[in-house]
């Protein structure tokens, strides 16, 4: 997603300077005018220093480059943020920091995997800590604005944490368990949009994806342990045949889907 934003800020007449392990895609950036250049040294002087890696990289990168941080302002895309926000603040306890988690992801990752068309309307939350003002909320919403954002909400990092966890890290569970819970091989031959909808984000990227389990794991299992308890409680229903009970809550749940989508187009 890094590169989207990059890409997507230089269209909008900002100077994009990014950096990456690798030299190559460094290059290849520069030639496809989605950075302007790549120089470290100039840190110093930017305006917003944004962060888009792993959550523990990100620690890794405020600690290595502590002293080039001043009076710039930091955000980060990073998908769990109640440790990382807590260790970056001790590390620069003083630093302009507002966090921000774009809910536009998707499950081809890396440079050439970017899309335009991503943040159009996609929800944007804003995670504020002690060390960010209302003046810098402002500036990152005016940001998520200006890149074609839809709905912006602001949390607190804990309440980021426990409301991804049941949006986001336990649908990709769920994705992950329907693959891994098959053994047919006429699986493929069977399947239709539903099924495709469903699995997905199965096409997941482990490395980043077991660290957010991880990082949040609390939370996720306390939503998990949520999810069994809905689901046994459907599973008996259709085991009784309690006709009444089980059209009651699968009405119950197309009313809720269908306001969401009601509340997304006001």
């Amino acid at each position: 997603m890094g590169s989207t934003f990059a890409e997507s800020l230089m269209r909008k007449g900002h100077q994009v300077f990014g950096f990456d392990k690798d030299q190559k895609v460094i290059e290849k950036a520069i030639k496809d005018q989605v950075i302007y250049d790549s120089n470290l040294d100039l840190i110093d002087e930017a305006d917003l220093i944004m962060l888009c890696l792993y959550p523990k990289q990100n620690i890794e990168f405020v600690r290595t480059h502590k002293n080039r941080f001043n009076k710039q302002l930091i955000t980060d895309i990073s998908g769990t943020k109640v440790h990382m926000i807590n260790e970056i603040l001790s590390i620069l306890p003083h630093i302009r920091y507002v966090s921000t988690h774009p809910m536009a992801g998707r499950e081809k990752n890396g440079y050439d995997n970017r899309d335009l068309t991503m943040f159009k309307d996609a929800n944007f939350l804003i995670v504020k800590n002690e060390n960010s003002t209302m003046k810098d909320i402002k500036l990152i919403e005016g940001l998520a604005k200006e890149l074609a954002f839809g709905r912006i909400t602001t949390l607190d990092p804990r309440e980021h944490d426990q409301l991804i966890a049941h949006t986001s890290q336990l649908t990709h569970l769920l994705a992950v368990s329907l693959m891994l819970s098959d053994d047919s091989v006429h699986t493929k031959d069977a399947t239709g949009d539903s099924f495709r909808d469903l699995t997905r984000i199965a096409k997941i990227n482990e490395e980043m994806w077991s660290e957010l389990f991880m990082d949040n794991k609390e939370a996720l299992i306390e939503e998990t342990n949520r999810f069994i308890s809905v689901l046994e409680n459907l599973k008996n229903m259709i085991k009784h045949e309690d006709y009444s009970q089980l059209k009651s809550n699968l009405r119950k749940s197309k009313e809720k889907r269908i306001s969401f989508d009601e509340s997304k187009s006001r």
